[in-house]
């Protein structure tokens, strides 16, 4: 299944603001994801930080395209802010 699709079964656990400079043309942006509230899910910037979710993100710089970047921040939604 999907992030997506999880969410749409399970709702949100929480949701993050990622901060991202492209390695290319150091163009700054920022990007919202929603974690799926499943068990194990992460629900804080630590864990999100240390869970295998990061690592089937994707990134594309909208610029010139380049699919690599830093990750500078993070910023977690509040609660109500997520659901």
């Amino acid at each position: 299944m999907t992030d997506a699709q999880l969410i749409d079964l399970y709702g949100v656990a929480a949701r993050f603001r990622l901060h991202l400079r492209c390695e290319c043309c150091l163009v700054d942006s920022e990007r919202i994801i929603d974690v799926p509230a499943v068990e194990g899910a992460p629900d804080d910037v630590d864990s999100l930080l240390e869970s295998g979710f990061m690592g089937r993100q994707r990134f594309q710089c909208s610029k010139c395209e380049s699919p690599i970047a830093t990750l500078v921040g993070v910023t977690q939604f509040r609660r109500r802010d997520a659901a």
